[in-house]
């Protein structure tokens, strides 16, 4: 199973951490691992690349995460876009997957 765990606090996401295998499908055409990736990964970029921000990131084999603990407030709230969007489809990927995703959100 995947966990999508959001963190954050007064309605903003400050860290994510995904981490584990889905288990939908056998590797190379498991969806869900890959719907997982494709969009962690593409909002991981569109921090770092293009916004050009300096997040905290790391990548290793069914571990993703980033932190933004780092940014100035103005920084931050312009992730939040971005943050949303991802917990908002990851969530939309747990209703119909439910077995193999678990998205949480943490107040800290």
């Amino acid at each position: 199973m995947i966990s999508a765990k959001f963190m954050g606090s007064k309605n903003q996401i400050i860290s994510f951490e995904i981490s584990g295998h889905a288990g939908y499908d056998e590797e190379g055409y498991d969806i869900v691992c890959s719907a997982v990736s494709a969009l962690s990964i593409g909002i991981g970029n569109g921090i770092l690349e293009v916004l050009k921000f300096n997040a905290d990131y790391l990548m290793e084999d069914g571990f993703l995460s980033m932190s933004l603990k780092n940014l100035s407030k103005e920084e931050i709230n312009e992730c939040q876009v971005l943050l949303k969007t991802l917990l908002l489809a990851l969530k939309n990927i747990e209703l119909s997957y439910k077995p193999y995703i678990e998205v949480i959100e943490e107040e800290v």
